[in-house]
């Protein structure tokens, strides 16, 4: 009788194999032939359209002309490889490691450093639509210029864009037109005042494209002794895997002209030769 219960049991197990796993059915099918060297753009959609925004989480050194900031900068976007049907599939997220899939080559232009530094590779998060969010945690540095009207006062402003597609292949846009400071900790010394963003595209004598970026502007002010301050000593709380773009309602200083009322997209008035960056980098398809 033990014998036969024994073969009872080897006929289920060979029957039912290993349990079934709907993350891994949902993976082998989007990641099946997947190049993420190749960006996603289609036929009825080519460019990629990037939402992008700043999440200012604590000032780590500032001296009044260059701020050193972590921040985190939450990135989103469209790739219709990745989707998948919840007609077949109950499950409508999961996470990925970045290095797997193609993500955009967005980097801050005005840095006075070589690059900004990332505490860490995030995963990404992918919805059964195909759109993804992706939330890299960011220690960012940036110059900063003084107040003509009130000498504690500097701003602060952070310029990203990507670094090799231009508009047409890549376009960045808003998804605030401020920064969120909702897990900022207050610094000692500065305090934040308020802060704007928009977006702009950026001409070059060599090439017939625009170039888009967005422009973030920080405004500080720093603290008198007299002052005084609360520090947050929690952690930042958990962040919201969805990002609402709302579109940017700000004028832009004088070397800037609106290309479309509608679109609050501004374009620069100065073409430079080649592709030089504002800052002398000449790499190709630096800024």
């Amino acid at each position: 009788m033990m014998m036969y219960f024994v073969w009872i049991a080897c006929c289920i197990l060979t029957v039912s194999g290993r349990p079934d796993m709907i993350e891994e059915e949902i993976l082998d099918e989007i990641l099946y032939n997947y190049n993420k060297l190749a960006r996603p753009g289609t036929i009825e959609h080519p460019t990629v359209k990037v939402e992008h925004g700043v999440n200012l989480i604590k000032i780590e050194e500032c001296d009044g002309k260059t701020l050193k900031a972590m921040t985190w900068l939450p990135i989103a976007w469209t790739d219709p490889r990745l989707a998948w049907s919840l007609d077949f599939y109950d499950l409508d997220a999961l996470t990925l490691p970045s290095d797997l899939l193609w993500t955009p080559d967005i980097v801050l232009y005005n840095s006075p450093s070589s690059h900004a530094g990332n505490a860490y590779n995030p995963r990404v998060y992918i919805f059964n639509s195909g759109s993804l969010s992706w939330y890299p945690p960011t220690t960012i540095t940036t110059n900063c210029e003084g107040s003509e009207i009130d000498n504690t006062v500097i701003f602060c402003l952070m310029r990203f864009g990507s670094w090799s597609y231009h508009g047409r292949a890549l376009d960045i846009v808003l998804s605030s037109d401020f920064v969120d400071t909702e897990d900022y900790i207050e610094h000692p010394e500065w305090e934040y005042v308020n802060s704007t963003a928009y977006k702009a595209v950026q001409m070059y004598a060599c090439c017939p494209e625009a170039y888009p970026y967005v422009m973030y502007n920080i405004t500080l002010r720093r603290r008198d002794n007299s002052q005084s301050y609360n520090v947050e000593t929690n952690l930042p709380h958990s962040i919201n895997g969805v990002i609402e773009r709302k579109e940017s309602k700000y004028n832009v200083n004088s070397d800037t002209a609106v290309l479309d009322k509608d679109s609050n997209t501004y374009q620069t008035n100065n073409t430079i030769s080649g592709k030089e960056t504002d800052t002398g980098n000449t790499d190709s398809g630096g800024k």
